[in-house]
């Protein structure tokens, strides 16, 4: 599968990407001070990394798919996943990890192309962040999320409290 606008390609994952990965995981993770930083431990990157590892070659796999730049540079994924196990709650999230690959309009353009593609099935798509991760609340708002839940100091990082949040559109609201 292969979903192309303007600024960038969604596609699955393969073996090439891994390395990607790892170095992300390990080398250039400032990312992960903003995506879940309370899932840091060597164990949470090595089920991470394994989990990657599992999609490779797997298709079709919408869970995972790489996002690449116009000229082919793999700069993060967005992927999904069931609010609370519940598979009639669709969410879906997006990781750009490279500093140099952001504040370029490519999570915005990745998310609405992905999201188009998901509304082919779906009447309602969610996401999911926690109050501190002031950047995917702003995006999630951009789009057209709206706050529909709030766990009042769910997370803890740094020794703060955050609440955790979920967000909502439905395909009506998207298209709008």
């Amino acid at each position: 599968m292969r979903l192309m606008n303007e600024k960038i390609t969604l596609r699955h994952i393969k073996a090439g990407d891994v390395d990607n990965y790892t170095h992300w995981t390990t080398v250039e993770t400032e990312w992960m001070d903003w995506d879940a930083p309370w899932e840091k431990s060597p164990e949470d990157i090595e089920r991470y990394l394994n989990w990657v590892k599992s999609l490779v070659n797997k298709e079709p796999c919408d869970r995972k798919l790489v996002i690449e730049t116009t000229d082919g540079v793999h700069i993060g994924d967005v992927s999904t996943y069931f609010v609370d196990g519940d598979e009639e709650k669709l969410a879906i999230g997006i990781g750009i990890p490279p500093l140099s690959a952001r504040r370029k309009g490519y999570a915005y353009a990745a998310l609405n192309l992905f999201m188009e593609y998901l509304f082919k099935t779906r009447d309602v798509l969610y996401t999911q962040t926690w109050s501190g991760n002031v950047r995917m609340i702003a995006l999630a708002e951009k789009i057209g999320f709206k706050e529909v839940r709030r766990l009042k100091d769910l997370r803890e990082v740094n020794g703060e409290k955050y609440d955790g949040l979920t967000f909502a559109i439905t395909k009506t609201e998207f298209w709008g």
